[in-house]
């Protein structure tokens, strides 16, 4: 039982190194590579969060926010702020959250990254001065939706 847990752990971290390592790098001619994987992180993110309670979500929030804010936005703050946040809710919910249907959860976790999106956008736009339009809004939301359910899928086949 510890061995599968303990594999699993392994494989969501390499599922999260994965996808920010291609949402960070800039294939210019394929840039929906990028958005595509960065979207699949945050899916990856919070259904590791939901799923898997450690000391070290901590860690990996705060790991992976840093890096985002200065892979991406070149200072520190957005990601880190919305991954601490997230993760301090999700753990201080843990025990009302998992009363919940697999199909409110899938609900959840898609609300979620909708809403996660929406509050990197304005609180770039506010620290930042970054301007992110509605187009750009929508096409994560669109993409999102379209990855969404073959994302939970695959995950969820790991976590079995």
């Amino acid at each position: 039982m510890i061995s599968k847990s303990i594999k699993n752990y392994i494989i969501f971290n390499l599922i999260l190194f994965i996808t920010f390592s291609i949402s960070v790098n800039s294939f210019v001619s394929i840039e929906n590579i990028n958005v595509i994987s960065y979207i699949i992180f945050h899916i990856s993110f919070i259904y590791f969060i939901f799923y898997f309670y450690h000391f070290s979500l901590f860690f990996i929030s705060f790991f992976y926010g840093v890096l985002f804010d200065i892979f991406l936005l070149n200072s520190v703050g957005v990601h880190l702020i919305i991954f601490l946040i997230l993760t301090l809710l999700f753990i201080f919910f843990k025990k009302y959250l998992l009363l919940m249907s697999s199909y409110q959860i899938g609900l959840l976790i898609y609300f979620v990254l909708i809403f996660i999106f929406f509050f990197e956008f304005i609180l770039a736009y506010f620290l930042n001065n970054i301007f992110f339009n509605l187009f750009e809004f929508g096409k994560y939301t669109v993409i999102s939706l379209i990855i969404f359910i073959p994302t939970i899928f695959f995950l969820n086949k790991f976590n079995k």
